[in-house]
Order: structure tokens, then sequence, then C-alpha cells
């Protein structure tokens, strides 16, 4: 459950960077919907539902810090991210989550 509270809780965000994600390139950031935009750990970790759960034991730094590190899987230190809290009825697992996937910038070099 606790990984599934991770996927889930960095893939939105409200610290928005550039949608446009590393290196400035169009269509290589994030998708449409995900309306926080591109953020990095600490970024994510300081949104409001992160906060929340940290707080009430949902989750730990540590256990985000290791999901974030496998969703960036082009190492540029962002991911995208997706308040999913209000289209979600109120469950209750939502209450600290985000929904969060790679940011699609190109890996250099590839």
């Amino acid at each position: 459950m606790s990984l599934l509270v991770l996927a889930v809780a960095l893939s939105g965000a409200a610290l928005a960077a550039s949608p446009a994600g590393a290196g400035g390139e169009a269509g290589h950031g994030c998708a449409p919907g995900f309306d926080l935009g591109a953020l990095t750990l600490n970024q994510g970790l300081a949104l409001p539902r992160i906060q929340a759960g940290l707080t009430a034991g949902v989750f730990d730094t540590a256990g985000l810090t290791a999901g974030f590190n496998r969703i960036d899987r082009n190492g540029d230190g962002l991911v995208c991210f997706k308040d999913v809290g209000a289209l979600n009825g109120g469950a209750a697992h939502w209450v600290y989550t985000y929904n969060i996937v790679e940011n699609n910038a190109s890996i250099p070099g590839d």
C-alpha cells in the first residue's frame, strides 16, 4: 500500500516548474492535465497533501524519496505532478496523494 501511495504521491504538484521540462524542449515536459508541472523532490515533499501524509505517518520521507527516484528514470531531478484529490470522491487514501509520472525530458546523449 505504501508503494502505491508513493507512486501516486509523485505524479502531480503545486510549486510548478516550467512544464517544458529540462532543457526547455517543447513537447518533452509534462502531459496536459499535470497541472502542478515538473517538480523536484524537495518541491514535491513540500506539497500540502504530502506534508499531511508525513504528519499522519502514512508514509515517510525515505520511502517518498525512493519512489521519486524510481519514477525519475531520466535522472533530471524532475517529475510531473497532478492533484487528484478532488477526482476520487474523498476516498481516504487519496487525501495524501498526487499522481506522478516521469517528465519525458530527453536523457542527454540518447
